[in-house]
């Protein structure tokens, strides 16, 4: 993955919310602002895994990986699914 993905992504980030017609004296709290940051690099982060195995499908140390996954939350989908 490129090394300027994070500031692509900041980049885009920045003209959607100069789009968003916010007021002037509309002002984030440090707390929320911290929050947002969490939740952007947290999702980075996910796209990097989905990637790492899709990509690497028959990698017995990946396979393993997603069973583990897929063993942790199987219980949380079957709930959110029913």
């Amino acid at each position: 993955m490129p090394d300027n993905v994070p500031m692509n992504i900041s980049k885009v980030l920045a003209e959607q919310s100069a789009n968003a017609q916010l007021t002037p004296n509309q002002k984030l709290d440090p707390d929320a602002i911290s929050k947002l940051n969490y939740e952007v690099m947290y999702k980075m982060l996910e796209g990097e895994v989905e990637k790492l195995i899709i990509e690497n499908v028959g990698n017995p140390l990946i396979d393993d990986f997603k069973q583990r996954i897929v063993n942790k939350f199987s219980y949380l989908i079957e709930k959110l699914s029913k």
